[in-house]
């Protein structure tokens, strides 16, 4: 066998799969998109054969790419879209569309979870908030409403479980995908007998929960172009494979993954709860680490608002030429200064998450006026993401959940000027990596450790991570955005408090 580690990383619009060396090099790629199913507006579907057929479709593509010989892929990991669920029977034949993540037709059952087990034991034993969101609701769902369904299922598997499942016949989940179930107890490290018989669900329905980074098996199928020797490791969830493929295996830093929105994760070696809710604790995909986890909702996906409403001349013509519209707006976006001419932005445009949870907030351009031009909307919407980033870090450090340095991930990170906006907002150190597809580079940090490549998961991040430029804090422009920071606090707090988010639902 050779040194090369393959990722299979599963989205929720489809499936990678990489072939990755021991630097941690991309040896090839190849991607397979696949279509969700909408029974209505608030419930998404897939069909968990759909990532298995995209995934072999992917497996064959790369390696036929790499030009290597299958037996030199030592092992592979899965890394997933979290929380989607799917109810399998005996022979792990599904016997229900999986409900992805992003659905949210399980209200009821999320409101009979707050009225007979409360808030509070959720939090305190899972790390989580009450959600539609998480898999123990969608599973109470099926019970209620599928009650054939229910009675049928051998086991409710999630992405990287189901996968795991065809490579090996095993039933296996990892820590970090256990923990956003709302079934699962952090402290312990067990699903929770106590939450389960709350609820009404049957834990042998469950696959045994392992830590990240364990030897499962070696492929028994023969459906895929691996090798049958090559062995097969557990995974992860794609936000905590995304902060270990950044090196997100240590006290001091966290990841901020930006795409449609931005997924904050601080390195922890005990579990970490607030009080107050604002933000989660999660497993880690580092054995004996845990994570404080906070979601930003909108910001890649307000800029990408600017884009297509504000922008759209800059587009055609960057489209015509070949360029990227975010290059062409990010060089527009270089020449407005701190504070975008006097505009505040703050991004809810779907609602406030982290550390607001607040679904009736709405985006706020503040200090509009007619000399303002499209440069200056564009720079306000990259300070006003990195404003609630700042918002969250602020919780973290009040929990202590100290921050040294901050390694940025995601289609958001190629962006230098919101790098340096980020870091001059923070006043800490913001680092990329080479490689932007860092939760694939997570599996495979997983994959090479699984199979006893390095000595442990904190010196496999070190050495495949590949972190290659960074960001330093302005001195000029700290205390600027520390005035205007606090403006735009307090433009969220007065509307908030105030009610006029709630009041203006109407609309």
């Amino acid at each position: 066998m050779g040194n090369y580690y393959a990722a299979l990383d599963l989205g929720t619009t489809g499936t990678r799969t990489m072939i990755f060396d021991q630097d941690g090099s991309i040896i090839s790629s190849a991607y397979e998109e696949w279509e969700s199913i909408f029974p209505s507006p608030v419930m998404v579907e897939q069909k968990a054969e759909i990532w298995w057929n995209a995934l072999k479709k992917t497996i064959k593509e790369s390696i036929s790419k790499s030009k290597i010989d299958p037996k030199d892929i030592k092992s592979v990991a899965v890394t997933n879209q979290r929380e989607t669920i799917v109810p399998v029977d005996a022979d792990g034949n599904s016997l229900h569309n999986a409900i992805v993540w992003q659905d949210r037709r399980t209200i009821k059952e999320c409101e009979f979870i707050e009225n007979h087990i409360g808030k509070d034991k959720i939090y305190q034993t899972t790390g989580l908030t009450i959600d539609p969101y998480f898999s123990g609701s969608k599973i109470l769902w099926i019970k209620n409403r599928k009650p054939k369904v229910y009675q049928n299922t051998e086991k409710f598997l999630l992405v990287h479980d189901y996968i795991v499942y065809k490579l090996t016949g095993k039933w296996i989940t990892d820590y970090s995908n256990a923990s956003r179930t709302m079934l699962f107890d952090i402290n312990t490290l067990k699903w929770s007998d106590d939450l389960a018989g709350d609820m009404g669900l049957d834990l042998d329905k469950m696959p045994e929960a392992i830590p990240s980074g364990k030897q499962i098996s070696k492929i028994t199928t023969d459906e895929t172009a691996f090798n049958k020797d090559t062995v097969v490791v557990s995974g992860g969830g794609d936000q905590q494979c995304a902060a270990l493929g950044v090196g997100v295996s240590v006290p001091g830093r966290i990841k901020c993954t930006t795409g449609t929105g931005s997924f904050i994760l601080g390195y922890l070696d005990q579990p970490n709860l607030d009080k107050k809710k604002r933000v989660l604790c999660s497993c880690h995909t580092v054995p004996g680490a845990w994570v404080q986890e906070a979601s930003i909702f909108t910001s890649g996906s307000a800029l990408r608002w600017v884009r297509d409403v504000i922008c759209s001349t800059e587009v055609s013509n960057a489209n015509k030429e070949g360029i990227d519209p975010y290059v062409v707006m990010d060089k527009l976006a270089e020449n407005s200064p701190v504070g975008a001419n006097g505009l505040i932005i703050v991004p809810h445009l779907v609602g406030a998450g982290a550390p607001h949870w607040n679904p009736n907030a709405r985006g706020v351009i503040f200090g509009l006026a007619l000399g303002h031009k499209r440069q200056d909307i564009i720079r306000g919407v990259l300070e006003g993401v990195s404003f609630e980033v700042r918002k969250n870090l602020e919780v973290f450090d009040e929990l202590n959940t100290k921050v040294k340095e901050m390694r940025i991930t995601g289609g958001g990170s190629r962006s230098n000027i919101w790098n340096q906006i980020m870091a001059d907002i923070l006043n800490i150190k913001c680092s990329r990596a080479q490689n932007e597809e860092s939760t694939a580079v997570g599996a495979a940090i997983l994959a090479s450790y699984g199979v006893g490549d390095y000595k442990s998961i904190e010196n496999a991040a070190e050495n495949l991570s590949n972190i290659t430029k960074s960001w330093i804090p302005n001195p000029d422009n700290i205390q600027k955005y520390n005035k205007i920071y606090d403006l735009s606090k307090e433009i969220y707090d007065l509307l908030s408090n105030a009610e006029i988010y709630k009041k203006a639902t109407f609309i």
